[in-house]
């Protein structure tokens, strides 16, 4: 072997040796990281989060309860407002489910004679003052209201939706929302 060819050997050993050192270097720390992830690894325990396990537990309960929900509706399935609740101008609920009570659903204020619609017991009324509904008679239709006297109680009812449903007795002026 010449002299050129002794260089070029010496010169690929010492990059050679100078690499591998390098790398070593670089690597020692990667190593170390590495021996302290398989650490953690082996002491992991599955399930064992008691938060998570309590979520968990909170959901799938949760999930029990709605699967185990009956919905069922009166006779008529696809009357709203056994679905939806209805409100009035105010945002009050509308209470008129009960089909035994008496409401007015609508006054048309003609020239000469005003009508109401009266809603009882589930049956859809026009009346005129004079009529009799429900057990009293119809004294008075304005824009406002119905007034019923029943015996010696005079009981007004606005249109359903605009106003609470109260009525006056005649012995004291109390108003008593229904």
């Amino acid at each position: 072997m010449n002299n050129r060819n002794k260089t070029i050997w010496v010169i690929l050993i010492i990059m050679s040796v100078i690499s591998i050192g390098t790398a070593g270097i670089k690597l020692y720390p990667l190593n170390s990281k590495w021996e302290s992830a398989k650490k953690r690894a082996d002491n992991l325990q599955f399930g064992a989060d008691k938060e998570l396990e309590g979520v968990i537990d909170f959901l799938e309960k949760r999930l029990q309860d709605r699967n185990a929900f009956n919905f069922t509706l009166e006779k008529e399935p696809l009357r709203l407002t056994n679905v939806l609740y209805l409100t009035d101008a105010q945002g009050r609920m509308l209470r008129y489910r009960n089909k035994k009570k008496l409401r007015v659903t609508y006054i048309i204020d003609g020239a000469s004679t005003q009508y109401a619609g009266i809603q009882y017991r589930g049956e859809n009324y026009t009346v005129v003052m004079g009529d009799s509904i429900a057990g009293g008679e119809v004294v008075w239709i304005d824009a406002d209201e119905v007034v019923i006297i029943k015996g010696e109680t005079e009981y007004h009812y606005s249109v359903a939706g605009l106003a609470e449903e109260e009525n006056i007795t005649m012995e004291n002026k109390t108003r008593n929302e229904y």
